[in-house]
């Protein structure tokens, strides 16, 4: 089990790494023939921390008389880690190591000794891109940070048999505090408007944040002034807006729920105070609840009216992979239910838009690393998607106490893919069924799949019909579904009737699809028709028609006809 109080860099985070992660990462590579020059046979009976000097791995083959020796440096930027070998012949590998994001400056790794107890590891040390300043100080001026750190202090909290594990200490939750006093609950004169300056109704006084007894106690509090002829007699009523939020392991994976605490302190008139104040009370549970999801919730809280209950929430860290980076979202359930992610069309292709958080972008639980990319390419003869290899964590021990937050757990593989955006090219049939689909890439290369291999593609993918595409959100971030085909977005330009039933598309780039194709493929999420719904009668065939409206210009038979 993880000893908290071992978290002691003073870093915000600490990333370890022991010998099994590398055992795990560095197989990996070779399963794919990464690793050893090409005809060379490698089978890796073990690897664990080296102290030899100038090497950081000991790598044991067998059939190999000696060990071989590896040494991980991080480049510049913090982003990749560089293993090199003492194998002639073999090139260094890069790690893309984007799980730890949004930096206030590259992190320090650092290797340390185990004991009795902990696993020898090599440690990653990072501080976040936060305003960790006191709040009783102006914030740090734009690209400053407030130092802080000493690696000599790390110790290893990677429990004996163990392979990776996350950890922060106590202060790191008061620096959150701070970062939310700065940015979220500052207005641009310096004040502290309760609930935003906006619809001020009284003042914030402070923020603290701590782990305790397997939760995370978030607390705002802050006072409603109230104009009232006794206001010499009576306390102004102070606000308490309280946000626990509880983790626990599922499977291996971390996933949190959430609880608000709300209270009013108002004195004699409690009643009277008590209405004043719980008018605005919905607005704050849901902008705090907002803070740890990266906003996601807050406009579905506020929107839903709610007040001292925010429901049963749920929150996990999701994970994608964009260029050969592993990125985080915060997923959330509302008793039970999803949120919907918002799909819109870029570039030709639907993609997932999250909204922008609002300014606080990490959250406690984006720092946390689940999974670790550490190859990505376009397997050969492959040009529609990109294939990543991952280095999973499967957390097992989990620790939330007054010393901290730290869990530990083994490590696992997993490949996950990207879809290359591209526009479909070309329609082949034979006879009247369709035989395959050309797809072109932005470079002009371009791949034929058979209609089986499309849908056989299309089903193993994120994104799953039917969804809507709506319009793409301000300043919001977007990505390619999970995949090895993109979902092409087409829009008709004209069609062929029968006896005016629409019978055959044409697109705005010139391929003609037969109606009852279109609506297998759009029902596969391969294709999605712009502009038009498809409605999926009980008893008759599906078709396409425009949103309901007072014109009839628009209507989907009144395109062109060829």
């Amino acid at each position: 089990m993880v000893t908290t109080s071992r978290i002691a860099s003073g870093f915000d985070i600490e990333l370890q790494l022991g010998g099994r992660w590398f055992f795990t990462a560095i197989n990996l590579l070779n399963e794919h023939g990464l690793l050893a020059p090409p005809g060379l046979p490698v089978i890796i009976s073990n690897v664990q921390i080296s102290f030899e000097t100038g090497w950081d791995l000991q790598i044991d083959i067998i059939g190999f008389p000696e060990p071989i020796f590896a040494r991980a440096i991080l480049n510049e930027a913090g982003t990749e880690l560089i293993l090199t070998t003492s194998m002639p012949g073999v090139p260094e590998r890069r790690i893309p190591f984007g799980a730890l994001k949004d930096l206030a400056a590259p992190p320090v790794l650092v290797k340390l000794q185990g004991d009795a107890e902990h696993e020898p590891v090599l440690a990653v040390l990072a501080n976040l891109n936060i305003q960790a300043g006191p709040q009783n100080e102006d914030p740090s001026p734009e690209g400053e940070f407030l130092a802080r750190g000493n690696a000599d202090n790390a110790q290893s909290f990677l429990p004996l048999g163990e392979d990776i594990a996350f950890g922060m200490a106590r202060e790191t939750f008061s620096r959150f505090a701070n970062n939310i006093w700065h940015t979220n609950l500052r207005a641009e004169d310096g004040t502290h408007p309760l609930p935003d300056a906006e619809n001020k109704k009284g003042a914030w006084s402070r923020v603290t944040m701590a782990p305790e007894n397997g939760r995370i106690r978030l607390k705002l509090e802050g006072d409603i002034p109230v104009d009232s002829p006794l206001i010499d007699m009576i306390p102004d009523p102070h606000v308490t807006i309280t946000l626990l939020l509880i983790p626990t392991v599922i499977d291996g994976k971390l996933s949190f729920s959430i609880e608000t605490e709300t209270d009013v302190d108002t004195g004699l008139l409690g009643d009277i105070f008590g209405g004043i104040a719980g008018g605005i009370l919905g607005g704050i549970v849901g902008f705090v609840v907002g803070l740890f999801t990266g906003g996601i919730l807050a406009a579905v809280l506020i929107g839903a009216g709610i007040g001292f209950v925010a429901g049963i929430i749920v929150i996990e860290i999701a994970e994608v992979v964009v260029e050969g980076i592993v990125q985080k979202e915060i997923k959330a359930k509302i008793d039970g239910e999803n949120l919907p992610d918002i799909h819109c069309c870029k570039d030709g292709i639907a993609q997932i838009a999250t909204p922008p958080s609002g300014g606080f972008n990490l959250s406690v639980l984006d720092a946390i690393p689940s999974s670790i990319a550490i190859f990505s390419e376009n397997p050969e003869d492959e040009l529609l998607y990109k294939r990543s290899l991952l280095v999973t964590s499967i957390y097992e021990d989990l620790v939330v106490n007054a010393s901290g937050f730290g869990v530990a757990g083994s490590s696992g593989t997993a490949e996950k893919y990207q879809p290359e955006i591209v526009s479909l090219a070309g329609v082949r049939y034979a006879g009247e069924t369709l035989a395959s689909l050309t797809y072109e890439r932005d470079d002009g290369e371009q791949q034929e799949l058979s209609i089986q291999d499309v849908f056989a593609r299309a089903a193993s993918a994120e994104l799953k019909a039917p969804f809507k595409i709506l319009q793409e959100p301000e300043d919001a971030s977007l990505r390619i579904p999970e995949g090895q085909l993109a979902c092409v977005c087409l829009k008709p330009v004209a069609i062929q009737q029968e006896d005016t039933v629409v019978q055959v598309i044409e697109f705005e780039n010139g391929i003609r699809i037969r109606v009852a194709d279109a609506v297998a493929l759009q029902d596969a999420a391969a294709i999605i028709v712009k502009g038009y719904q498809l409605i999926h009668p009980r008893d008759y065939n599906a078709y396409y028609r425009a949103k309901a409206d007072f014109f009839e210009d628009n209507n989907f038979e009144s395109l062109p006809k060829f």
